[in-house]
């Protein structure tokens, strides 16, 4: 092969040289314009300038006649006629090279082939070379061009990704083999562009007919669901709320508004019931309701009230087996089977009140804590007069002097068993059945509690109107609210001031801001607790109410008392109104939910009578010495015969010996190796129709577990709270003698 063209470095040599290429060439890829013409565009990478020449005196139309008439002697003159021509760049170092693809590629017009010498000293190798061309134009065929093994196949291969874009050339190569190259290696770019373009092609027929069979599909998608939906427009609305209705977990039934029958049950309220569907459904919704509810009940299921949506309504219902379930209510009027009917929800919420009443007990005691110093000294200021009273007995008094001591003595004793009584009523509780509130009486009972056990300097005032309304509610936890209140206003006045309480009807006539919502129109008792001490900071006002938020100092406050008042009143389904300025005091009101037919009226005061005995046998069971000596002497003097034990041993043995001799018996609850519900178990074996009261200075309550459950389950009706009068202890002896329902027969 002649290597001696002098064709200067870098120079351009394109065949036909129509002159220079248009300014603004037009997109092309590596195989050609958009025409679909070929593309003759071929990059020489060689370090060695005779190199480049060759190439173009074999690839270029006016280089190389005597090659040409070698090509006219091999294929014919037609073919030597028919040679393509190509456009020739020639870079003599790798990375001129690529800087010519990067600009062919900028400027539309990439290369369709390159030959690339293997050995570039001293930049990129060919490899390397072809390597980074193809990161440029991924589809220009390349020919590695080499006279030397510096590379193996396998190599070559590893390093460039094992391409079919690839071929090897061994130097020195003759014309007819760059010609072949040159004509396939372009052909092939050119077919492989240009069968990617007619899968581009396809796919975007494919993806327009996709798109169109898609779009078909929905719109039959949404005719099927515009039929379905009005096929089910079709259906009776009672359908739509049954399919809800049978899965629901919780339990649910509907009702006649009417008649109250019930007219539907899911699975979930006869498991909870224990009833069959054909048993429920011959109820009414009164027959779940527990007998001491019918009252209240009464009330909500009148014409006024029945169709009235219930939100969050605390009732007691009872299983089949007589069990007792406490349940939060929510009902809404619905039409069903075409007539007037209320779906209700029935949440089983009886381990959830449980827990609320540990919680609220706990409360109680920590308000009762914080009294304890002023409990002292009320309790003291009591014994006192007592003590002195009980000394001048000794001496040698008038009648009149005599009577006045024993007088004192009897209204301090009364009066220290109301402080204690007070206290283990309120750190007791009730078992939260709702009453008629007497908010008179129980803002009198808070005061009194207050006035004992507040600092002097705190002066402590409560009013009442006339004519107040009820509200139904748990005493208990309506006198813990406005406990709370007052401990809160007394830690507001270290320095003393003025606690006032009031008690009133309010009339709404429209929703009023309040916490935990706004109080609907209707009537209301109001109860208001005013200060005049420090106030609350308005960044405070807004947390007031959280769980554990407090202003106090560390130690003096758990930041639970407003949380629990907003709790109790939440439950009640009242609502709580605070206003409070920094240095003016505080005010809160309670509105609870009033009926104007029911009017606060004093029950009339009827003087106690004293039955006595007629010769029956009672024993006395107390661990306490003088208690026995006390009860003996009393119900001696009554006619009744006295027995007497120090403990359940001690009793047991009396019972053994005297029989059914013994009429009934009182016993302490509380006491040394055998306590008396376990005296009063065996007992029942012994003697299962003997009359038996209970009685403990600790209610029915010892160290936090109650034992009523106990007591009731034992048949005793009558309990006596310690200490109690003469007259009481009389008219419960007298009742239980001749009251046959406290006779039953216990199984062993």
């Amino acid at each position: 092969m002649s290597t001696a063209d002098t064709t200067p470095e870098g120079e351009k040599s394109a065949v036909p040289a129509a002159g220079p290429p248009p300014v603004q060439p037009e997109a092309k890829d590596a195989a050609g314009d958009a025409s679909g013409a070929k593309n003759g565009r071929i990059l020489i990478v060689d370090d060695n300038q005779a190199i480049h020449t060759d190439f173009r005196k074999i690839l270029c139309a006016d280089h190389g006649s005597e090659l040409k008439d070698m090509e006219a002697t091999l294929f014919g003159q037609s073919a030597a006629n028919r040679r393509p021509g190509y456009e020739i760049d020639s870079a003599f170092q790798g990375q001129e090279g690529v800087a010519l693809m990067e600009k062919a590629r900028a400027e539309g017009r990439p290369y369709a082939m390159a030959f690339v010498d293997v050995r570039m000293p001293p930049g990129w190798d060919g490899v390397e070379t072809t390597s980074r061309i193809w990161k440029i134009c991924p589809d220009t065929q390349v020919v590695l061009c080499t006279a030397y093994s510096d590379y193996s196949w396998d190599e070559m291969m590893a390093k460039l990704d094992y391409s079919d874009r690839l071929v090897i050339l061994k130097k020195p190569f003759d014309a007819v083999e760059v010609l072949q190259l040159a004509s396939a290696m372009t052909e092939k770019c050119r077919l492989s562009l240009e069968a990617r373009d007619k899968m581009a092609q396809l796919e975007s027929k494919v993806e327009q007919r996709t798109q169109l069979l898609r779009q078909t599909n929905e719109n039959l998608q949404t005719e099927i669901r515009e039929r379905q939906k009005a096929a089910d427009a079709l259906r009776e609305s009672e359908e739509r709320y049954q399919l809800l209705f049978l899965e629901n977990p919780l339990p649910l039934y509907v009702f006649d508004v009417e008649t109250l029958a019930l007219l539907a049950v899911n699975e979930a309220a006869l498991r909870g019931y224990g009833y069959s569907k054909e048993e429920m459904l011959a109820m009414t919704v009164k027959d779940l309701h527990c007998a001491e509810d019918k009252p209240v009940l009464e009330e909500r299921l009148s014409e006024a009230n029945v169709r009235r949506p219930v939100n969050s309504f605390i009732a007691r219902h009872h299983r089949k087996d007589g069990s007792v379930l406490t349940v939060e209510i929510f009902a809404r009027l619905i039409t069903f089977a075409g007539r007037e009917a209320k779906l209700s929800l029935a949440n089983d919420v009886t381990e959830k009140k449980k827990l609320e009443a540990q919680f609220l007990r706990a409360q109680r005691l920590e308000g009762i804590g914080t009294l304890a110093t002023g409990m002292a000294h009320d309790l003291n200021n009591t014994l006192a007069p007592i003590l002195m009273s009980a000394g001048t007995l000794r001496w040698d008094l008038t009648p009149e002097e005599q009577e006045r001591a024993i007088s004192r003595i009897e209204v301090c004793v009364k009066h220290g068993a109301d402080i204690i009584q007070q206290v283990l009523t309120f750190g007791r509780g009730l078992s939260g059945e709702r009453v008629a509130i007497q908010a008179g009486e129980l803002m009198n009972d808070v005061a009194r509690i207050a006035g004992r056990t507040f600092p002097k300097s705190i002066v402590i005032t409560a009013q009442a109107e006339d004519g107040l309304w009820t509200a139904k509610g748990d005493r208990t936890q309506i006198h813990q609210v406005l406990l709370n209140l007052c401990i809160n206003a007394r830690d507001a006045m270290p320095g003393g001031g003025r606690l006032a309480m009031r008690a009133r009807n309010v009339m709404l006539t429209e929703p009023r801001p309040a916490l935990p919502a706004p109080a609907p129109p209707g009537p209301y008792l109001l109860l208001q607790v005013s200060d005049t001490g420090c106030g609350i900071a308005p960044q405070d006002r807004e947390r007031i109410f959280d769980p554990f938020f407090t202003t106090k100092e560390i130690g003096k406050g758990t930041g639970l008392g407003l949380s629990t008042v907003l709790g109790i009143v939440k439950s009640h389904q009242g609502a709580v109104m605070v206003e409070s300025a920094l240095g003016k005091g505080s005010t809160f009101w309670i509105l609870l939910p009033a009926s104007p037919q029911a009017v606060e009226r004093a029950a009339p005061y009827t003087p106690p009578e004293m039955p006595g005995g007629d010769g029956e046998a009672v024993l006395i069971v107390d661990d306490e010495p003088e208690v026995v000596s006390g009860m003996k002497s009393l119900l001696e003097k009554q006619n009744y015969r006295v027995l007497a034990a120090r403990n359940g041993l001690e009793a047991l043995a009396v019972v053994h010996r005297h029989g059914p001799a013994i009429d009934a018996v009182v016993t302490d609850v509380v006491m040394p190796e055998m306590d008396g519900v376990e005296l009063i178990r065996v007992l029942r074996k012994m003697h299962p129709r003997l009359r038996i009261i209970a009685s403990s200075g600790l209610g029915t309550e010892q160290g936090g577990g109650t034992r009523t459950e106990e007591l009731e389950a034992l048949s005793v009706k009558t309990f006596l709270t310690k200490p109690y009068t003469a007259d009481k202890l009389l008219e419960a002896l007298h009742g239980t003698l001749r009251n046959d329902s406290c006779l039953c027969t216990v199984p062993a």
